[in-house]
């Protein structure tokens, strides 16, 4: 999980990204597209998921992502939840990542299951999708994450943010899987310009569950009691309004 409490901070260069070896254990290159095309060429597109798999999120995705209408998921890499969601009802999933080798991989992966589609694209810039294109959500599941380790992580979580918004319909929502309580986290979900209602679950061990739970209703102290849990994960749900 990442980003660690105590980073270690370590210079590493888009041009060689396996440049350090403490590499795999420092987030600095998260943010960076050379870095996950190397790691994933290197894993030959071994399947990892961040964070939780489908069994411990399907309460809350399958309340928030509409599974009739289509589905953007942002900086898919190589996980196999996509795949999990499709055997439960989800006709139209689109997943893109900033780096090709994965997309490679998945394409040719799953190429026989209808309803799957992967495509090439940077989630901070999506001008190839239409306003309001995705009516069945937005699914980032660390992504967000990512982008925020990098040199410039202010501005690269507001743009993704902001193609985010802009490709949701009314009532459709952005959901991101993370790390990260609100009082670290609210403050890039509640800019000025994303003009949605920002609600949140807290995910624990063993089934454990909170949410949702909505931002306008609580009072500071009331927000900063997260977590909750010794180890859990949060669910920031954002509908558009």
């Amino acid at each position: 999980m990442f980003p660690f409490s105590s980073r270690m901070r370590v210079r590493v260069t888009a041009a060689d990204p396996y440049s350090n070896p403490a590499l795999y254990t420092n987030d600095d290159a998260f943010s960076l597209s050379s870095y996950w095309d190397e790691r994933y060429r290197r894993e030959g597109g071994a399947p990892f998921e961040w964070y939780r798999d489908y069994g411990s999120l399907e309460p809350v995705l399958s309340r928030h992502l509409d599974k009739s209408r289509r589905v953007l998921h942002v900086g898919v890499g190589t996980s196999r939840i996509q795949v999990q969601m499709h055997y439960d009802g989800y006709v139209d999933i689109l997943n893109v990542d900033y780096a090709p080798v994965c997309i490679q991989q998945l394409s040719a992966l799953h190429a026989s299951l209808p309803g799957l589609s992967y495509e090439v694209a940077d989630c901070r810039t999506m001008p190839q999708f239409g306003d309001g294109a995705f009516g069945g959500g937005v699914l980032d599941k660390g992504t967000l994450d990512a982008l925020l380790c990098g040199d410039s992580d202010e501005a690269d979580a507001a743009a993704m943010l902001r193609e985010c918004h802009r490709v949701l319909t009314r009532g459709s929502a952005y959901v991101g899987i993370t790390y990260a309580a609100p009082r670290t986290r609210l403050r890039y979900l509640q800019r000025p310009e994303l003009e949605w209602d920002v609600s949140f679950y807290e995910v624990g061990q063993q089934g454990w569950r909170e949410g949702p739970v909505a931002v306008a209703d609580c009072a500071p102290e009331q927000l900063a009691a997260y977590p909750k849990q010794t180890y859990s994960h949060f669910v920031y749900v954002c509908t558009r309004r």
